[in-house]
């Protein structure tokens, strides 16, 4: 069996050119409270891990920042620099960062711990790669508590599929939901001041735009969903859309799926 992070690597290739167009909207929701979190400013330098199609990286440098932004997926990267020109994008790995210490004021990752193999150790980069006094931020999505999409397509796995679908082993999807979890994470690298918060965000779609979003915005989930035999797949399928309803306005869905902003900074000199 390959391993977490091929799987993810192959699958966010193969999801870089529809990616904007639906889960793109969703996850720059994210984008100004994240910038907010490390104070950027223009001229400074940022590094943007798990960079994806460039959204975060691409508003950075629009803003005078001095942005390079690293993904694994080079369909992802060339996504980025063909939108973002601005910004300079670089084929790289968040868990061995190919930069000198202290080399970037802030470092950023937009729901990109999410998809790693070993989150703590791309934590301990971007604390490696910042500045002293430079901070770190990054967002994952809560958990199905909060979340509803994923509520809504969780609950219709088990009620008309199974969860226990053979993948390789891999990090708990919801471990940073935890506000303590994810401060402790950062503290344990060496950050200090760290925090942790919810940020409203508002996935509005249609009914097949929900289905979509699985499949060009997940890899663990759409794995998971593939895994299913034909007539669980189908039976699923109308779970979702049918747990959606309670959060139709007009023609359209909006479900709530709030994430987890967490920030720390890295000390200062003595």
């Amino acid at each position: 069996m390959e391993s977490f992070k091929d799987l993810e690597r192959a699958g966010w290739n193969n999801k870089a050119r529809g990616y904007d167009e639906l889960t793109g909207t969703i996850t720059a929701q994210a984008i100004d409270p994240l910038l907010e979190a490390v104070g950027a400013k223009p001229g400074m330098r940022l590094l943007d891990v798990a960079c994806g199609t460039g959204l975060l990286a691409g508003a950075a440098a629009e803003r005078g920042l001095r942005v390079v932004g690293v993904d694994f997926a080079g369909s992802m990267v060339e996504q980025a620099r063909r939108k973002h020109r601005k910004a300079e994008f670089q084929l790289g790995d968040a868990e061995a960062l190919a930069f000198d210490d202290s080399s970037f004021d802030v470092v950023t990752c937009l729901f990109g711990l999410l998809h790693l193999a070993d989150p703590d150790a791309a934590i301990a980069q971007a604390f490696r790669v910042l500045k002293p006094g430079g901070r770190f931020a990054f967002t994952v999505w809560c958990d199905p508590d909060k979340a509803k999409f994923f509520e809504i397509v969780l609950s219709a796995m088990k009620s008309h599929g199974t969860l226990d679908v053979p993948l390789p082993p891999a990090p708990p999807l919801f471990r940073f939901s935890d506000h303590q979890e994810a401060r402790r994470s950062l503290e344990a690298q060496g950050f200090i001041d760290a925090r942790a918060s919810d940020l409203p965000i508002l996935l509005a779609t249609t009914s097949e735009g929900l289905l979509n979003f699985i499949r060009q915005g997940t890899v663990r989930m759409s794995m998971v969903l593939d895994g299913q035999s034909p007539a669980a797949k189908d039976a699923i399928h109308r779970a979702i859309i049918e747990g959606a309803e309670p959060y139709r306005a007009g023609v359209g869905l909006r479900i709530p799926n709030p994430a987890v902003l967490a920030s720390g900074v890295k000390p200062a000199l003595a």
